[in-house]
């Protein structure tokens, strides 16, 4: 039986083939062939910590895959996001990214040592949270200033530009880039009022509920105690829906802000050049845990919105957060080196 120089090649292809699938299947099943480590960029006990940790312990238990956290704090979250940039890229480290790391802080600082975008592969957006513009109202009806709507204390702050304090947990922040984005949408300038910032949300709080300052923006779930016990006046939330822990007070869009949203976010992320099969694995993974129902309301206790989807959506997502951020930072005179 004569054989043509085709269909030589291809009965001459076909163990190579074979035997290239059957390797290809066999590193898919070794996967992983350590343990995994998900790098966050920010202390334990926080949000950004406890979500991917929620996360990193159901995907543990479902598939027996070793995975600790490994919190690499610092410089706004850039000390994390280096060392996860420098790790191998073979699947067995992640990162959480989040709205400072991957979103305001390319826009905010001109040098920085890593690119979110080039530098990461995106897995997953997990979830992100809603916050709510606060006053102390006492204090300033004890002086005769009271202030119980957004348009008021807009009006306060052009009638004594520098005089009143506001409160954020950082430069970059996502209450700092919330309470830019307030005075942006109104036409104010960036020093209408004087930025006081703390390291972190908790002690940012603490100083509005003392009287030092006047007004923030931070998390609904942070706040609600202090607004159930009347310290704190809700005006309004930086989210497009209304907050279900604060269901009475409008949104910046309702009154009159299109499109206002500010909203402090997290996902998932690996360095650059993760192959694309542990790129989809872990999204998929990731996606079946957020539907989980003991799990998701586990992050609803963190005050937080289950998010989820595409690998591509949550680039997508970076990209435009990215955007609007850098828009910002040079209409508002933020960017530094």
């Amino acid at each position: 039986m004569r054989i043509d120089r085709r269909s030589a090649v291809k009965l001459l292809a076909a163990p190579v083939l074979s035997g290239g699938l059957f390797v290809a299947s066999a590193r898919a099943q070794q996967y992983p062939g350590k343990p995994i480590r998900i790098i966050g960029p920010y202390p334990a006990g926080g949000p950004y910590d406890g979500i991917p940790r929620l996360i990193a312990q159901w995907i543990s238990a479902q598939q027996g895959w070793p995975i600790v956290i490994d919190n690499r704090t610092g410089a706004a979250g850039a000390i994390g996001v280096m060392a996860a940039k420098q790790a191998a890229p073979d699947g067995h480290t992640l990162v959480v990214a989040t709205t400072s790391t991957h979103g305001s802080m390319p826009a905010l600082k001109r040098s920085l040592s890593y690119d979110p975008v080039k530098d990461f592969a995106p897995i997953v957006l997990m979830a992100d949270a809603a916050l709510v513009l606060l006053v102390r109202d006492d204090l300033l009806v004890r002086e005769g200033l009271p202030v119980r709507s957004v348009v008021q204390l807009i009006a306060m702050m052009r009638e004594r530009p520098g005089q009143l304090n506001y409160s954020t947990g950082g430069y970059g922040s996502p209450h700092h880039l919330a309470t830019m984005t307030l005075f942006h949408r109104a036409a104010l300038p960036q020093n209408i009022a004087v930025h006081v910032p703390f390291a972190g949300l908790a002690p940012a709080l603490t100083a509005l509920i003392a009287g030092n300052v006047q007004f923030m923006i931070a998390s609904t779930g942070a706040a609600t105690q202090h607004i159930a016990s009347g310290k704190l006046r809700p005006l309004a939330a930086t989210s497009l829906k209304r907050s279900p822990r604060l269901p009475d007070v409008p949104t910046m869009a309702e009154l009159g802000y299109a499109n206002f949203e500010v909203a402090p976010w997290c996902g998932l992320a690996a360095p650059a050049g993760t192959p694309d099969a542990i790129v989809q694995r872990w999204n998929e993974l990731a996606n079946e845990a957020l539907r989980d129902p003991k799990l998701r309301e586990q992050i609803s206790a963190l005050d937080y919105d289950i998010r989820g989807g595409t690998a591509a959506q949550f680039a997508d997502f970076i990209a435009a957060d990215i955007r609007r951020y850098k828009k910002l930072a040079e209409d508002m005179g933020l960017a530094e080196d």
